[in-house]
């Protein structure tokens, strides 16, 4: 055992003997396969308790789902997985029925951060066209989250909304409901149309969320069309500045929703000279567009002559 040789020979000796022991596991068969996915996903599967375990406690919310289009979400199929009815939105539920209903194991839409709740909403409605700009709208960026306005399980209203889409809005937009009270106004407080029909709440590349038109035109032409054009002769700021240029939008004191009472003081905003002529044009004649009847443009007289 004193043997120099024997010695250095130990060591190497002792570490064979334990791989035998243990053996080698890095060349044992089946060593280097992936986890069963199969095993996986079934281990995925059983924290979901299904819809009618949820009935069982939630009766009157499930009843309300079962009416709604979110409904949809039991089918077998939702954006090309499984789907899980009430799971699908608030999470698997397994864990939440082993604690006796405990919130804090699942899911709730109450008093979690806006950004939790758009990205929950968005998980399937980024698909539409309608409201897949929602997270850069200026709802989404001042803390409107999709249950601001919609009731999640179901509504009978329009678009799940949680109450009238005019009231809703006025809710929040005070500003614009006391000019659809003045004396020239859109008629959307009769019912003649709706805010959505010049904005989409959920977003638009836009200012002020404004839709557009098939071809990207300003959403006014789509009542106006007869101002739509294209004219030979164009009136410059309905092109470079848009309608607002000269009209407010919602309502206004003046005739024709215009920005001041009479219409030479704004024609006389940007033409401030005017060519001398048998009949010299300033705030106290006639209007302009007694003789400039085609202001918005024309196909036959450059300064809009009839």
């Amino acid at each position: 055992m004193n043997d120099p040789l024997t010695l250095r020979r130990l060591p190497v000796v002792m570490v064979a003997i334990a791989f035998m022991l243990c053996g080698f596991p890095s060349l044992s068969p089946g060593a280097d396969k992936a986890p069963d996915k199969s095993q996986n996903a079934a281990a995925e599967d059983a924290q979901f308790v299904g819809s009618e375990t949820c009935k069982g406690c939630h009766e009157d919310q499930f009843k309300s789902f079962e009416a709604s289009p979110h409904y949809r979400t039991n089918l077998p199929k939702i954006r090309g997985e499984e789907a899980h009815g009430c799971e699908s939105c608030h999470g698997s539920g397994a864990a939440h029925v082993a604690g006796g209903g405990d919130k804090s194991k699942i899911f709730t839409f109450k008093g979690v951060k806006p950004e939790q709740v758009t990205k929950r909403c968005m998980a399937c409605h980024e698909a539409n066209p309608e409201q897949r700009e929602f997270v850069r709208s200026t709802h989404n960026e001042n803390g409107i989250t999709c249950i601001s306005c919609h009731s999640v399980h179901h509504s009978k209203l329009e678009n799940q909304l949680v109450k009238e889409q005019t009231p809703l809005c006025f809710s929040c937009h005070a500003e614009q409901k006391a000019d659809f009270q003045k004396p020239f106004h859109h008629r959307v407080e009769e019912g003649l149309i709706k805010c959505s029909d010049c904005h989409n709440a959920h977003g638009t590349l836009r200012d002020r969320q404004l839709r557009s038109t098939p071809d990207q035109d300003m959403v006014c032409f789509k009542c106006h069309s007869d101002k739509r054009g294209p004219f030979v002769f164009e009136h410059e700021p309905i092109k470079g500045e848009g309608c607002q240029s000269c009209h407010t939008a919602h309502g206004s004191s003046y005739p024709r929703m215009l920005l001041t009472a009479r219409t030479n003081s704004l024609c006389l905003q940007c033409h401030t000279t005017i060519p001398t002529g048998p009949h010299p044009q300033n705030a106290f004649r006639q209007d302009c567009i007694l003789c400039h009847m085609s202001i918005h443009g024309s196909n036959i007289d450059p300064v809009f002559f009839k």
